[in-house]
């Protein structure tokens, strides 16, 4: 499938937001995950710094330092 997994960076760590998304939106601050089944998750403060489409990774990061 072409899901991607997306992540939170903080430092060198990275924590998983959403294992499987589907569709990615960044607006106004914020990033929205949706899954395949519609299940959704905002992460907020945040820009999308990279993604790898080759990996399947979506890295985030926060807009604060």
């Amino acid at each position: 499938m072409c899901e991607s997994s997306v992540y939170l960076l903080k430092g060198s760590e990275k924590k998983l937001v959403m294992p499987e998304a589907a569709k990615v939106v960044s607006s106004a601050g914020s990033v929205l995950c949706i899954s395949l089944s519609g299940d959704r998750e905002t992460v907020s403060g945040v820009w999308i710094a990279e993604a790898d489409l080759m990996k399947h990774e979506i890295i985030l990061k926060s807009r604060q330092g």
